[in-house]
């Protein structure tokens, strides 16, 4: 039996709720008064450090701390999801999401800004890259 912790991705509406609430963030932003280059680097930082928690930070279960009497405890989110398998539908979303955001905050940022919002997307896609996770061969080679 399946892991039941990251099938929510797999329900339908979930990549577009998922949207909507990155929507929903921005769209508070605008109606507090958040400068616009300001809120895209407030989104992007943001939704960065949040997913980089979940995914690759927090381990075992996320919704039930009693589940699978810790089978999954080692597991991080990320690792969870999909079974591990790398570069399912749900994994190439979850990487695709920050990399729009990015692209839609170097139109909207300045500069210096765009560097921070570059150093905390990739500080966010790194560990979801095969080569970076644990399971991977490619992290220690072993002779």
């Amino acid at each position: 039996m399946t892991n039941p912790d990251p099938q929510w991705l797999h329900d339908r509406g979930t990549w577009l709720f998922y949207l909507a609430l990155i929507g929903f963030v921005r769209y508070s932003m605008f109606v507090l008064g958040v400068a616009t280059d300001s809120a895209w680097t407030l989104l992007v930082i943001g939704h960065s450090v949040v997913s980089y928690w979940l995914c690759h930070c927090k381990r075992g279960s996320l919704l039930d701390f009693n589940a699978w009497n810790g089978k999954y405890d080692k597991l991080t989110y990320w690792e969870q999801v999909d079974g591990g398998r790398h570069y399912s539908n749900n994994r190439k979303f979850l990487m695709i999401v920050p990399t729009v955001l990015l692209f839609i905050s170097y139109y909207f940022t300045s500069r210096i800004q765009f560097l921070a919002n570059v150093v905390f997307t990739v500080f966010a896609l790194l560990p979801k890259l095969p080569m970076f996770s644990m399971n991977s061969r490619y992290v220690f080679v072993s002779k």
